[in-house]
This record gives structure tokens, C-alpha cells and sequence, in this order.
């Protein structure tokens, strides 16, 4: 989406001569910006000392474009972190009006879509961006809308799976679904026996539970040996283990994961099954850029940068690199708002 617009009456867009404490300020010998933006993470049933990969990336981006001083002269990006319950729409809405009324020029998190929907909202009333990092389903003519989102398209998913299952030749296949947004992801897919000559068999998995064998006993007596599963990459690696102990991890099954976090799940146990996997990844490991990214956050962590279990460091790498960009873009967003209001103050 792109941000259609600013609103200078905001307080992130004030502007003062040298006052003490606040955000931006100017000085009669050299401009300096100091663009102030938040950050609303959800903690869940995890260690309190854990802290949730959204957040490290965040605080990632926000110190590596301060080191560049090169991305943004003269400007420095600070931030404001709240933690919330997950799935706490009212402390969600609750944290992002206390971030506001600081001044932040933009607003970051939280990932589940009841909490990051009342974030949205307010964000919206209030003309000030909303960056996004899970996916999400938008309305079409929802057009006024203040929002980054860092996920692929949905319809481009769905083509791209579309393409692969035309590639294989496949003419019958299964398709697996965790949840009713699955179904819209998957919609090209889904719609492709009217057009191509496919049979689909639609499933879902079971709500509330991660035991998935009874499933995966009912699709082996059914001889069912293309699925296509569209779930987390949790869910994804029990899936893979519990196929394993019912014998559906030989050389006659054909696995696509449309979760983009397959890379983040230990692999190693199957090398040898004979099993065909297939998955998708946006993180462009080869990229300079994104090597080196990768490269300094295994370093500030300590960490090697292809974790064997991976899945929270998976997620952190495959996002990070969007995230600066995102950071970067709003800030010279920031930017340029201060310096048009500086010349028409003038």
C-alpha cells in the first residue's frame, strides 16, 4: 500500500527552535531530525527474557541505520517499545494511543490480526503509518488506509503455487489448510479445475490440536501422495515429524509448503527418507546486501546464521532485511516532511 499522505498537525511533525526534550528541533548552524517511532510486540506463553523476533528485528533496523550515517544525515531514528498480551486488542489500542500522544511518526506491530486491526484503525483516524510484518487480509476498497505491509501478496503466492503444481503436471493433488485464510491465499489454486485440467481434494487440519495423524492416516488410506499444506512453519514441522512415524515420508509423497519460514525448520532428520519437499523463500541469501545482514546479526548475537532448529531466528532473518528498508523508507518520509515545513516556516 502506498501512504497517501502526511498529516503535518500531527506531533511527530513538530517543530520548535532549540526547546529542550523535544522530538525535532532546529538550530540556526544545522538541521537535526530526530524521527521517533514505535514498536507493540505480543509476548506469549514464553520466558519473559525471550524476547519475540519482530522485536529484535525492529531494534536491529532502528541501530543499524543509526550506524549508517550515510542512509539518513543529520537524523536519528529512536523508538518507544510496548509489549502486550497476545491476542489483547484493548492493550494493543491502549499502547498505541499512549505512543501517539509521544509523537511517533509511525507505529510497528503487533503481528495477530484481532490486536494489529485495532492498532490499524486508530492509525488510520489519525493518518500515521502502520507497518506490518504478518500477513494479512485487506478489503479491496479499503484505499485510505496508512499501511506498510512487509508480506508477499497473497494473489502472487497463489500463482506462484499454481505455476509449480502446472510444472510438476500434476492432475491430482491435495491441498491442506490450517485455517479459513488459507483459503484465500490459495484461491488461484482452488479455482484451478474450472480452467486446468486438476482434481483437488480440499482438507483441513484439526482445530485445537497439533495431532494431525488421524488426518495423515485418512489421506494414506486414501492413497493421497500430492499435498500441498498451507500452515505456519510450526505447524509444519510437527506435520513432518508425525508423517515420519506413520511411514508417508518415502520417495512416493510429494510435500509443498506454502509457509516462506520452510528454511527455519531442521530438515536434517529427512535427508535420507526419499521424501520430495518443496517450498518457497523470499530471503535471497546470495543478495550482498542480505548476506551481510545476515552476517552482523549472527554476530551481535552470537549465533551461527543457519540455525538448526531456526525457528525464531528463521523468522527474524527472512523479515530483517525488509524491516530496515521499511525503517528506512518512513524515516526519510519523517524527513522530508521536516524539511518542507522548515522552508514554508521560513
Amino acid at each position: 500500500k502506498k501512504i497517501i499522505s502526511a498529516n503535518p498537525t500531527h506531533p511527530g511533525f513538530k517543530l520548535c527552535k532549540c526547546i529542550p526534550g523535544d522530538r525535532y528541533f532546529m538550530t540556526t548552524l544545522c538541521a537535526f531530525v530526530s524521527c521517533f517511532s514505535g514498536g507493540i510486540f505480543e509476548q506469549t506463553d514464553v520466558p519473559a527474557s525471550l524476547v519475540s523476533a519482530e522485536e529484535l528485528a525492529f531494534k536491529f533496523a532502528v541501530n543499524n541505520i543509526n550506524r549508517n550515517r550515510t542512509l539518513l544525515p543529520n537524523t536519528t531514528l529512536t523508538y518507544d517499545i510496548q509489549r502486550i498480551n497476545i491476542y489483547d486488542s484493548f492493550e494493543a489500542s491502549r499502547k498505541a494511543c499512549d505512543q501517539l500522544s509521544l509523537g511517533v511518526v509511525a507505529i510497528f506491530g503487533p503481528s495477530h490480526s484481532s490486536s494489529s486491526n485495532a492498532v490499524q484503525s486508530i492509525c488510520n483516524a489519525l493518518e500515521v503509518p502502520h507497518i506490518q510484518v504478518r500477513w494479512k487480509h485487506h478489503p479491496m476498497d479499503n484505499r485510505d488506509t496508512f499501511y506498510a505491509n512487509l508480506y508477499p501478496d497473497y494473489s502472487s503466492l497463489s500463482y506462484a503455487i499454481l505455476d509449480l503444481v502446472q510444472y510438476l503436471k500434476w492432475k491430482t493433488a491435495t491441498v491442506v489448510y490450517d485455517d479459513s485464510t488459507g483459503l484465500i491465499r490459495l484461491q488461484e489454486l482452488i479455482m484451478a479445475p474450472s480452467r486446468y485440467n486438476i482434481r483437488l481434494k480440499i482438507r483441513q487440519l484439526p482445530l485445537d490440536t497439533e495431532d494431525t495423524r488421524p488426518l495423515l492416516k485418512e489421506m494414506k488410506r486414501s492413497r493421497e501422495f500430492r499435498i500441498i499444506f498451507d500452515c505456519s512453519h510450526h505447524m509444519a514441522a510437527q506435520i513432518l515429524k508425525q508423517a515420519q512415524t506413520m511411514g508417508m515420508m518415502t520417495e512416493y509423497y510429494h510435500y509443498i509448503f506454502t509457509t516462506l519460514d520452510l528454511m527455519a525448520i531442521d530438515l536434517e532428520p529427512y535427508r535420507f527418507c526419499g521424501v520430495n519437499m518443496t517450498g518457497f523463500r523470499i530471503l535471497n541469501v546470495d543478495n550482498p546486501q542480505v548476506a551481510s545482514i545476515v552476517e552482523k546479526w549472527s554476530m551481535e548475537r552470537q549465533i551461527p546464521p543457519k540455525p538448526d532448529s531456526g525457528l525464531l531466528e528463521g523468522i527474524m532473518t527472512q523479515n530483517l532485511p525488509l524491516i530496515k528498508h521499511c525503517l528506512g523508507e518512513m524515516t526519510t518520509f519523517c524527513v522530508g516532511w521536516h524539511k518542507m515545513l522548515i522552508k514554508l516556516s521560513r
